[in-house]
C-alpha cells in the first residue's frame, strides 16, 4: 500500500475503487468488525414496564370516577333511564303525525291541493282535498291558485296550516307528467267519467273524452286530474279529483307489490299511498261554498264548513306540528294522575295549544292539582296563558337546561273534556 493510502486509512477515508481493481484482500481489509450492543439498563428492564401498568390503572381509576361525577350530576343523584310506559317517571319524545301537503301543478298553475295524514304504524290514514279557488284565509280573496303565483309553495302552505290548524312534516310540489309517471305505476286506472271533457281547438269544440266508464292509463289520468272543461267550476274538477284518488289507492290495495305499485321510498309520497291503500282510509272534500256567482266563482268556509274542518283536523292529526309561523310553547307533558283515558284527552287538548315535545309521567301519581311551570322567566307569560286555557296553576321551576319551555303535570283535579 502506497503512503498517500497509508495516510488516507489513518483519517478514516475508504477510497472507492472500480470493480475489477478490488481484491479478496482489500475486501478482508475494510470490512467492519461487529460491535456487541451494551447491556440494557436496569430501569428500562424493570422499573419501566411497572410504571407503565401504574399509569394504566391510574386513568381506568380517573374514568370512573369522572364517569359516576357526570351520572351524580343531576340534584346529586344517579341518573335512571325508566322503560315502562306506565311506570313513574317514563318520560319519551313525542313523534308528531306523520303529514303532507300536496300541491298539484300544471304549466305553472295550482290545479288541486291535498292534505294527508297517516297513522305511525303506517295502517291508514286520511285525505282532503282542497279547491284551488278556495279563499286563502276562508273567507275571502286571495285565492290559494292566486297565493301560488304570488308566494309559491311557501305562501300555500302557510295559508292552508292555518286553516287546518297543523304545520306538514313534508310539501310536495307535484306536476301532471311527474303525476303521470306515479299513476304508470298503478295502471290502468278504474274510473267512471261522468261529463265529457272538452277541449277547443281552432275548428270549435270537440270532445276530447267522453263520460262512462273506462280504464286509464297514468298519463291520461293525470291529464283527467288536471283538466277544467272551458267555464266549469272549480267544484266539479275536484269531484273528479276524489274519485281519481279513490280509483288510484284501489289500484294500489289490489297490486301484488305494494312498493311496486308506488315507489320504494320512506319519503315523499310513497308511504302515504301505501297506507291508506293498505289500511281504513277516508277521502274527503272540504266543503266549502261558492260565492261570486261568476264562472270561476271563488269557495269560502260558512260555519258548518269551518266546524267541519276543526272536528277533521282533529281526528286526522292527534300529535300535531303547529302550523307555518305560528309561536307557540314547547311543552312537557306528564301524567300525574296514572289514568290512560285522561292522559290521552290531556295530550289531545294540550297538543292544540301548544307544541308537544314530551310525554311521559310523573315522578309519582296521585297528584291533586294540575300545574303548568316555567323553566325560564322569560317564559312565565307563556305558562300564564296556558295555564288559563287548563284551569292549572302556574308554578315556577328555573332550570335553563330544560329542553322545553314548560312543563305540564296533570293532577285529579283535571276536568277539560
Amino acid at each position: 500500500m502506497s503512503p498517500a493510502d497509508t495516510e488516507a486509512h489513518d483519517e478514516g477515508e475508504i477510497q472507492l475503487d472500480t470493480v475489477d481493481e478490488r481484491s479478496t484482500t482489500s475486501r478482508r481489509r475494510w470490512r467492519k468488525r461487529r460491535v456487541p450492543a451494551p447491556k440494557a439498563n436496569p430501569f428500562w428492564r424493570f422499573i419501566f414496564p411497572i410504571v407503565l401498568v401504574g399509569l394504566a390503572v391510574a386513568s381506568f381509576q380517573l374514568w370512573r370516577t369522572g364517569t359516576k361525577a357526570v351520572l351524580d350530576s343531576t340534584d346529586g343523584t344517579v341518573v335512571e333511564v325508566v322503560s315502562d310506559p306506565d311506570a313513574p317517571g317514563y318520560q319519551a319524545f313525542a313523534v308528531p303525525t306523520p303529514t303532507m301537503l300536496t300541491l298539484h301543478i300544471d304549466d305553472g298553475e295550482l290545479v288541486g291541493v291535498t292534505v294527508l295524514a297517516r297513522t305511525l304504524l303506517d295502517s291508514g290514514g286520511q285525505l282532503v282535498l282542497v279547491s284551488a279557488d278556495l279563499a286563502a284565509d276562508g273567507e275571502g280573496d286571495p285565492t290559494l291558485a292566486e297565493v301560488y303565483v304570488a308566494e309559491g309553495a311557501p305562501g300555500v302552505e302557510r295559508s292552508v296550516g292555518a286553516l287546518f290548524g297543523f304545520g306538514f312534516l313534508e310539501v310536495l310540489e307535484i306536476d301532471t307528467v311527474s303525476l303521470g309517471r306515479l299513476l304508470e305505476l298503478a295502471e290502468p286506472l278504474a274510473f267512471n267519467l261522468l261529463d265529457d271533457l272538452i277541449s277547443i281547438d281552432a275548428d270549435g269544440t270537440e270532445v276530447w273524452m267522453e263520460r262512462g266508464g273506462t280504464l286509464l292509463d297514468g298519463d291520461v289520468a293525470a291529464d283527467v286530474y288536471r283538466w277544467r272543461n272551458p267555464g266549469e267550476v272549480d267544484a266539479n274538477r275536484n269531484e273528479r279529483q276524489v274519485d281519481l284518488w279513490e280509483s288510484w289507492l284501489a289500484s294500489v290495495a289490489a297490486a301484488d307489490d305494494l312498493v311496486a305499485a308506488t315507489l320504494p321510498f320512506d319519503d315523499g309520497l310513497s308511504p302515504y299511498l301505501r297506507a291508506l291503500a293498505s289500511g281504513q282510509s277516508d277521502i274527503q272534500l272540504l266543503p266549502a261554498v261558492p260565492i261570486d256567482g261568476g264562472s270561476a266563482p271563488t269557495y269560502v268556509l260558512d260555519d258548518n264548513a269551518t266546524t267541519w274542518l276543526a272536528e277533521i283536523a282533529d281526528r286526522m292529526v292527534p300529535l300535531p306540528i303547529p302550523a307555518p309561523g305560528v309561536d307557540v310553547a314547547t311543552v312537557r307533558l306528564l301524567d300525574g294522575i296514572g289514568d290512560h283515558a285522561v292522559a290521552r284527552e290531556a295530550r289531545a287538548v294540550v297538543a292544540r295549544l301548544s307544541e308537544l315535545v314530551i310525554v311521559g309521567n310523573a315522578a309519582e301519581f296521585g297528584l291533586a292539582t294540575t300545574t303548568v311551570a316555567y323553566h325560564d322567566e322569560a317564559s312565565a307569560s307563556l305558562a300564564e296563558a296556558l295555564a288559563a286555557q287548563l284551569n292549572a296553576e302556574v308554578a315556577a321551576d328555573l332550570r335553563l337546561d330544560e329542553p322545553v319551555d314548560l312543563t305540564v303535570t296533570i293532577g285529579n283535579d283535571w276536568e277539560i273534556s
